[in-house]
């Protein structure tokens, strides 16, 4: 009961609130957002540990492409 009256009291207080209006600086700012790192578990030969690598996406399918351009033959 108590938790509910909170929770109600809670979503009223926050309807009430205003909307902040984003100011014409940060609206004509592009976001710069880093690229999201992905990491995998890469398994030495000669180790118990894997050793972890965390690149970007873009690197690791770079990466592939290069592999197997190397295997089929293609330079």
């Amino acid at each position: 009961m108590l938790t509910l009256m909170m929770s109600l009291a809670l979503s009223a207080a926050t309807a009430e609130t205003p909307a902040a209006q984003p100011t014409t600086e940060t609206a004509a700012e592009p976001e710069k957002t880093k690229p999201k790192l992905v990491c995998r578990r890469i398994a030495d030969t000669g180790s118990r540990l894997p050793q972890r690598e965390c690149r970007t996406q873009e690197d690791w399918d770079r990466q592939a492409d290069s592999i197997s351009k190397r295997l089929n033959g293609d330079k």
